[in-house]
């Protein structure tokens, strides 16, 4: 950094003292400046480009995911409503054989 100060100043001090009439130098000052400007401008319009397309990319990739836990979800959620549903018709069969069992006890013949 120290050695981009030291060009910079360099330059400053050459377009100064150069043998040029004042509005030379202006002109010439105004010109550097211009064309710094447009360096910068186009490395400011890289960096929005890059962030864009990882911004782009992050998105992409939480998207995918957030999908993936969303169908995990669902699954896991309709195979509990299966268990579940099992589950309640084995006691509701067991129940039935219970009842089924106590009446035939109850029979008198």
């Amino acid at each position: 950094m120290s050695f981009l100060k030291g060009v910079l100043t360099g330059l400053a001090i050459g377009y100064l003292t150069a043998p040029r009439s004042g509005k030379e130098t202006r002109d010439k000052l105004t010109n550097g400046a211009k064309d710094w400007q447009g360096q910068i401008n186009e490395g400011i319009d890289q960096v929005k480009s890059q962030v864009d397309q990882l911004t782009g990319k992050a998105r992409a990739t939480v998207d995918k995911y957030a999908d993936k836990a969303k169908n995990t979800y669902d699954q896991y959620k309709n195979d509990s409503k299966s268990d579940y549903n099992d589950t309640i018709a084995d006691v509701a069969g067991s129940a039935k054989y219970g009842i089924d069992k106590a009446e035939d006890a109850l029979k008198f013949n």
